[in-house]
């Protein structure tokens, strides 16, 4: 708020901006607007019936009771202007009772070395305000510049006291009375404007003895000529809303029959704010929007009810009891013990007090909260009513909250993997087996990992596609997640490659399941660039649900372009896995990539996610931390050779086998290459928060079996040789990634505004705790892997509100690997990792949407045939290296394209080429 303080209390910066706001505004005439205003008020008499005497008897502003609002309004709207000529500027007072020899007032300091706040007695021709020229009224009554300076004539009669304030506070209840002007008895406005005098007093009084005292260009109707004026009337305003606290339930008077302009609903003269009357001015916290540093705390209770609607079962939500508070100083608020809350409601880690410092802007009103957790209960259903007091220290207020709350079941997601099935998915993937081998592994896994209740379907393509299995919850009393393993088990090579149709027959089962889940997702996986119909171009506005992609393969052989842009705009993302190889980064990628979506789909978060080699007799330890704010955390350990174990160590060092954290209350589960442990936190009741390990060791037993199986078949086999050697070489590959369902949570993503390269990509990421924002302090970073295998990391800036971003210029043609990182703390003070794996492409030469690649659909063919025994084979009796040939029709990029037909593109008697699609096969 506009907090209005001692112009003592200003620090030199506040300062130096309020004298130079004032000078401003007498640069550009906005000052002498205020004198000709208040001059004028003064001229313009307000006479009842049957009264004479003029504007000397009663006026505007003056010698009445509208002296007090009128002013009001006055030094409001004469703040505001300054604010125009330096935000941030309020209006100080001068508390003139406070001065023990006001001769001697600091404010009228002068010497060299001391504070100069407004100059000094007589003629000002130096200081802040030096060399102004005055407005001063004529003898025809006009007003005329008087050059040279603003004059003081320091010492005419009294000054005022502390006495006289306390007394004009403690003894005067009743704002005025009749007549309603300088002869009202027992009047507050009366005495403080300084016409009634008490025993002993002669002449003016309060008020008036301050214009009076200061004299010169203070003492007529063109005062604010002085900007002391204004703190002056700053200070007759502080000490009316003291007397307003202290005297709640004496209001304005009067409310009619009075002097017009001066009843209580009456418009007031010589004012630019809206609707200005004495009733709008008096609650002037709330309808003008400024304070003062003396002022008691104003504090509005905004949310007496506080609703926790939906929270999902066992996660927890925090929401707060918001207060308005219009304060000049330090308030306290805080839960008043023993009232609350109770179960399922609870305080939060930031306790049950607040302390609120007032900050000075122009917002009407500061919010401040006190913070509750509600934590949804095991069965869903509406929680009990609970409760909870507030107190106000500084108002001994006590405000009382309601807490309601409802637990719904947790959030379930519905997955449809749309799979390519063309030809080339036969050709080797660079990691020892075919794409086709390591897309079924990939899909596998993340089947595997879905939850009971959350469940998936699949469909295929090549150049067109073929229902699957429908989408349906996974349930252990049904055989629905082995119909889906089975489907992608059993697929086989076809032709060329449409992913539109893919992807509209994947939408279509996605909708035709979706009834029973919460959230769903498409899930596409390709090797290839379209090059049959339907085109992404053309099917890509009917795909509205939430998509996501990967490419196995680099940017220039997927269609990138048109994945992205489906999946950006459905508020997925695109991965490319670029070229493979057995390193233990790439051999785990695909299905690092299938965990990473099946991750985003289900709103859970990567805390970890490590590769390498694993040899006998050696144990490897990954650290992870689990928070407080963590409800569940699955360890999935993936591996080339079934010989690796796993075991987790807990915070307080108890090394928990298979066996004890299945006995904790936890599942461990054995699936393709994959062992995943999936325990609620607190295990056990017990282990929660703080640093775990998961530990890796090779099991003697197996390994043994394993080397003696693969001597065996090493004789014959050559793949089986090579996995032998590897194995004795370096051991076991591993990669273990840890997720956590968590109220600690990232959400990233990248937006692309091309896709050539020198496109810029924007990273994003989202860090929110309970709901709430993750308050600035956290690092994030996304890691940048170039398509050249350079990396680079790129710190993502703070933008409020838990937002983070950073730009990335695609310098290169090909795939961006992007890892999104975050740490930080948390609420409670506890360190968190977030990671999200993302990617970004920029394609060489792309114009529009590629439909066919250099020899695409030849390059299916070849694949489909190389990958029987038979076609390979054949190949190696003619002297065909099979390999060599896919590599030249994948990277021969120039020359013209064919479909699977050997057709090449038809020209239009304009000249411009266009595709030929071979004829659909229903």
């Amino acid at each position: 708020m506009d907090i209005r303080k001692r112009i003592y209390s200003l620090t030199d910066t506040e300062l130096a901006r309020f004298q130079d706001a004032v000078n401003a505004a007498k640069a550009d005439g906005s000052y002498d607007e205020f004198i000709e205003r208040h001059h004028h008020s003064m001229m313009t008499a307000t006479l009842m019936p049957g009264e004479a005497g003029g504007s000397n008897l009663r006026n505007v502003a003056h010698r009445g009771p509208a002296f007090l609002p009128w002013h009001r309004y006055f030094l409001r709207e004469f703040e505001l202007m300054l604010q125009d000529k330096r935000p941030g500027v309020t209006l100080p007072y001068w508390d003139w009772e406070t001065e023990a020899d006001p001769f001697a007032a600091p404010l009228w300091s002068t010497a060299p070395g001391e504070r100069h706040y407004v100059g000094g007695d007589g003629t000002l021709t130096t200081g802040p305000f030096a060399g102004w020229t005055a407005l001063v009224e004529a003898i025809d009554g006009s007003l005329v510049d008087r050059p040279g300076g603003i004059i003081r004539n320091f010492g005419s009669g009294a000054f005022p006291t502390q006495a006289q304030v306390d007394g004009v506070l403690a003894d005067y209840p009743v704002y005025d009375t009749s007549p309603w002007r300088t002869a009202s008895a027992g009047s507050f406005r009366n005495r403080l404007e300084g016409w009634l005098q008490e025993a002993g007093e002669v002449g003016s009084q309060l008020h008036n003895a301050v214009h009076v005292w200061i004299g010169g260009d203070m003492g007529p109707g063109t005062s604010p000529n002085d900007p002391v004026f204004f703190l002056h009337h700053g200070n007759i305003d502080r000490i009316w809303a003291a007397w307003q606290h202290a005297h709640p339930a004496s209001g304005y008077l009067p409310q009619a029959g009075g002097p017009p302009g001066h009843n209580g609903p009456d418009a007031m003269q010589f004012l630019t704010l809206p609707s200005p009357t004495p009733n709008a001015s008096l609650d002037y916290r709330r309808t003008l929007g400024y304070v003062y540093d003396t002022d008691p705390p104003l504090v509005d209770l905004a949310t007496p009810v506080v609703s926790f609607a939906d929270v999902p079962t066992l996660e927890q939500t925090w929401r707060a009891a918001v207060f308005h508070v219009r304060a000049g100083s330090t308030v306290h608020l805080q839960v008043v013990a023993g009232s609350g809350p109770n179960a399922p409601y609870s305080l939060t880690p930031l306790g049950g007090s607040v302390t609120h410092v007032p900050p000075v802007d122009e917002q009407p009103y500061d919010e401040v909260r006190v913070w509750f957790a509600f934590t949804g209960e095991a069965a869903p259903g509406p929680a009990p009513v609970g409760g909870v007091q507030i107190l106000c220290v500084e108002t001994g207020e006590v405000f009382d909250v309601t807490l309601t709350g409802s637990t719904v079941p947790r959030p379930t997601t519905g997955v449809v993997f749309a799979l390519d099935r063309s030809g080339s998915m036969g050709l080797p993937a660079g990691t020892g087996s075919s794409r086709l081998a390591l897309l079924k592994e990939a899909v596998a896994r993340s089947v595997e990992l879905i939850r009971d209740g959350s469940g998936a379907g699949l469909v295929s393509f090549d150049h067109d596609a073929y229902p699957g299995v429908d989408l349906e919850p996974f349930d252990p009393a049904t055989s629905h997640r082995d119909d889906v393993l089975g489907a992608s088990d059993g697929l086989t090579l076809g032709g060329a490659t449409s992913i539109g149709d893919g992807l509209v027959l994947g939408r279509a089962t996605l909708g035709a399941g979706a009834g029973p889940f919460d959230g769903t997702a498409l899930v596409a996986l390709t090797d290839g660039l379209e090059n049959s119909a339907a085109f992404l171009a053309d099917v890509g506005g009917s795909i509205d649900a939430r998509t996501f992609a990967v490419g196995l393969g680099s940017a220039e052989q997927v269609s990138s372009e048109a994945l992205s842009t489906i999946a950006a705009q459905t508020d997925g993302y695109l991965l490319l896995t670029g070229a493979l190889t057995p390193a233990t980064d790439s051999y785990f990628l695909l299905s690092k990539y299938f965990q990473q979506i099946l991750v985003s789909a289900t709103n859970e978060d990567i805390v970890t996610d490590p590769d390498g080699y694993l040899l006998p007799g050696t144990v490897q330890r990954i650290p992870f931390h689990a928070l407080a704010s963590d409800i569940e955390a699955t360890v999935v350990l993936l591996y080339d050779n079934p010989v690796v174990s796993l075991s987790l160590r807990t915070p307080d060092g108890q090394v928990l086998d298979e066996a004890a954290v299945v006995g904790l209350g936890g599942t461990v589960t054995h699936g393709t290459n994959q062992t995943f442990a999936r325990f609620a936190l607190p295990l056990g009741g017990t282990h929660h928060g703080g640093g775990w390990e998961a530990l890796l060791e090779i099991d003697a037993r197996a390994y043994k079996r394993l080397v003696s199986k693969l001597r065996d078949a090493a004789q014959e086999d050559s793949e089986a040789r090579a996995r032998l050697e590897r194995l004795l070489a370096h051991g076991a590959r591993y990669s273990v990634t840890v997720t956590a369902w968590s109220n600690v949570r990232m959400r990233a993503r990248v937006d692309q505004d091309g896709f050539t390269p020198g496109a810029r990509a924007r990273v994003t990421a989202v860090l929110t705790e309970h709901g709430l924002p993750v308050e600035a302090g956290a690092r994030v970073v996304a890691r940048v892997v170039r398509p050249d295998g350079v990396t680079l990391d790129v710190p993502l800036a703070h933008e409020g509100g838990g937002a983070y971003a950073g730009d990335l210029v695609l310098t290169q043609g090909g795939a961006w690997r992007v890892l999104v990182q975050a740490t930080g703390r948390t609420r409670r003070g506890e360190r968190f990792t977030r990671d999200q794996l993302l990617g970004a492409v920029a394609v060489r030469g792309t114009g529009a949407p590629p439909r066919g690649e250099p020899g695409g659909a030849v390059v299916d063919l070849v694949g489909c045939l190389s990958a029987q025994d038979g076609g390979r084979r054949w190949f190696e009796e003619h002297g065909i290296d099979v390999d060599a040939l896919l590599k030249c029709l994948l990277t021969k990029a120039s020359g013209p394209r064919t479909d699977l037909e050997g057709r090449r593109p038809r020209t239009s008697a304009r000249g411009a080429a266009r595709e030929v699609s071979p004829r659909r096969r229903r």
